[in-house]
């Protein structure tokens, strides 16, 4: 097999000193270099051009995954994952092996697949956009994970403060076409509206609107659980009929893989849409918070990625 490049986050999870080693002796001579290394000389591309590379594997969580594979956009580097962070959705979503070991034989078979990525205003996303409740709750979040516990008092006002928002939804096909599921409880008008109507405009007061390229997001989260990452299509969940109490609890129930149970939501399938509203709402891309995204424009990019992976079935 063509020699390849291991970035690896010390900082990761599960990435002890003693799994590295086994990590570079199971991909059998790889050149190794940590993402700080990385920063300090110019990049995933210029690295692998330097040591003649022709495939890179990433052993990391979420976050460096999901940066690594955002430098070979456009390229024809594969990227192979080695899943070594707290939730891995990105390799749970491509039903990837979660033990880095075994994720390293799926790089040595050299399968390497088309893979989708979802962009917003032309930046890309690999899990989901989130966009309202969530959206305004992340960077606080993040804060109490990283020992600011005083703000959680901030976090709490904040969710209980926050509002239905209005969702100006254009798909890029009419609404009765990538309708996908629809609460019973919603009004008689809007079932009639999506149901039968050609129109492909749509919009909903929610708390939240989340666009997944793949089934996972934060906790594990199964918001999409039927999306597959190499249809060429988005899943589009409008938070619809929820109470915010109503759904923290479904959050809680989808939470670590599991399925939704009873979900209130309303989905669509589509490859493009448009987002807008009376007013700019708090946007996040894989979890990063986006100041200056609003209104979306977004599309599913088929293939726009090569990713080591086990065989089709």
């Amino acid at each position: 097999m063509a020699k390849g490049l291991l970035i690896h986050n010390p900082k990761a999870g599960s990435l002890d000193a003693a799994l590295l080693p086994k990590l570079i002796s199971a991909l059998d001579g790889v050149a190794s270099v940590s993402m700080e290394e990385l920063a300090d000389g110019g990049g995933v591309l210029q690295f692998a051009k330097a040591h003649g590379c022709d495939w890179v594997a990433v052993a990391g969580g979420d976050g460096t995954v999901e940066s690594v594979a955002a430098d070979l956009l456009g390229t024809t580097l594969p990227l192979g994952i080695i899943p070594a962070g707290t939730f891995n959705n990105f390799a749970r979503s491509l039903d990837l092996p979660l033990d880095p070991i075994d994720a390293c034989q799926v790089i040595l078979a050299g399968r390497a697949r088309p893979t989708d990525v979802g962009f917003a205003n032309g930046r890309p996303f690999f899990e989901c956009l989130g966009s309202g409740l969530d959206a305004a709750l992340y960077p606080l979040g993040e804060e109490i994970k990283s020992g600011r516990v005083h703000r959680l008092i901030d976090f709490l006002h904040r969710a209980y403060h926050y509002r239905r928002e209005r969702f100006v939804l254009t798909l890029d096909r009419p609404a009765c076409h990538a309708l996908t599921r629809l609460s019973t409880n919603e009004s008689h008008h809007l079932v009639h509206l999506l149901q039968a109507s050609r129109t492909s405009s749509v919009t909903l007061s929610a708390l939240m609107l989340l666009v997944s390229n793949g089934p996972y997001f934060g906790m594990n989260f199964a918001v999409a659980p039927d999306e597959r990452m190499d249809d060429g299509l988005l899943t589009v969940s409008v938070f619809s009929r929820y109470s915010k109490l109503q759904l923290w609890w479904h959050f809680a129930s989808i939470a670590f893989g599991r399925r939704e149970y009873c979900p209130k939501s309303i989905a669509f399938r589509v490859r493009k849409l448009r987002v807008s509203g009376p007013r700019k709402l708090p946007v996040h891309l894989d979890g990063s918070p986006q100041n200056d995204l609003w209104p979306l424009s977004i599309e599913c990019q088929k293939g726009a990625l090569h990713v080591f992976r086990k065989p089709a079935r």
